[in-house]
């Protein structure tokens, strides 16, 4: 049985942070809310006591096999009492860090404040653990906390770094397919639909209740007008439209154009035989592309909110002859 370890509340919580996946000296002090420095003494003092080592990362560090198995071992204590001036319950920000919280005005990256503060890089993630630990800003990935930081009472949503490569892929205003949003992002088809997901929930992206083989997803206004929605990534390409049939251009054309239709009058105007076109229709109707307008026996027909994207699609691929389009 292993012998008990006396910890402090600091050194018990960066061990559970680092059983817990953290693996960077940043991203265990943003979760345990302490600065850099009580992180760095804290595990010293687990090195010392074999239970966490650095790895071979600048920065990062691991439990050790015993600091995995050492939890039900463990006795926190408090920290024991220095003689001299009480320290502050509460650190105050320093110029650094209050110049950093002026710029929070909007959510910012962390790799444009080292030219605006006229630090380093490191400095910065300093700056971010100190605000982090004292509750005045929040960060949207704590394994990357300087890439994306907001002020803690900002509601902007902020981006893991994954999501916002997934947003930027998305077209400004076609539907497209996660299988291609994938090939724009270069990412697995599995970890893009988990992502499509989120972005849903968001509501950054919706989901089309798609005609095609395929589900549709394309960019809300919210998502569209997201500040990390980067204006040069790949973007993902169009699918191909559900249908390449000239007549079927005709007949959503002509139910967009005249509003509700019946079938003859349909038939009418395309110059096609009413039979073709009832068995047309039936397939529209089946694929969510057109509807009867009432539940009556002889209604009229008219599009979808899918039946109007099929049409825009076509319509934006150019299928169709001049001829068929100016008709109705």
């Amino acid at each position: 049985m292993l012998k008990p370890v006396s910890l402090t509340p600091d050194e018990a919580a960066c061990l559970e942070a680092l059983r817990a996946g953290a693996d960077r000296k940043i991203a265990v002090a943003l979760q345990v809310s302490l600065n850099l420095g009580q992180t760095q003494r804290a595990l010293e003092k687990l090195a010392a006591l074999g239970l966490a080592a650095p790895s071979g990362r600048r920065g990062a560090w691991h439990p050790t096999r015993r600091g995995k198995v050492v939890d039900m071992a463990i006795a926190i204590v408090p920290a024991a009492r220095r003689r001299g001036r009480k320290p502050m319950e509460k650190l105050v920000p320093g110029p650094s860090a209050a110049r950093l919280l002026a710029l929070l005005q909007r959510p910012r990256r962390g790799a444009e404040l080292p030219a605006l503060l006229g630090v380093t890089r490191q400095r910065v993630h300093q700056l971010v653990a100190e605000l982090s630990a004292l509750g005045l800003i929040r960060s949207a990935d704590p394994n990357f906390p300087a890439l994306v930081i907001a002020l803690r009472d900002d509601p902007s949503v902020l981006l893991r770094q994954a999501e916002e490569r997934a947003l930027s892929a998305f077209p400004q205003t076609e539907a497209t397919t996660l299988a291609k949003v994938a090939a724009a992002a270069r990412m697995p088809a599995g970890r893009t639909a988990a992502l499509a997901d989120f972005l849903c929930r968001l509501n950054l992206i919706e989901r089309m209740s798609a005609a095609a083989s395929s589900d549709l997803y394309r960019l809300t206004a919210a998502g569209a007008a997201h500040w990390q929605r980067s204006a040069t990534a790949r973007r993902a390409e169009a699918p191909p439209p559900p249908f390449r049939s000239d007549r079927v251009h005709g007949v959503l054309s002509c139910l967009a154009t005249q509003g509700p239709t019946r079938t003859r009058d349909v038939a009418i105007v395309l110059k096609a035989p009413q039979q073709s076109v009832n068995a047309l229709m039936q397939y529209l109707k089946r694929k969510n592309a057109v509807r009867p307008q009432t539940d009556a026996r002889h209604a009229p027909y008219i599009l979808t909110p899918d039946g109007h994207d099929m049409l825009s699609a076509m319509k934006a691929a150019r299928i169709g002859h001049d001829g068929e389009r100016s008709r109705c």
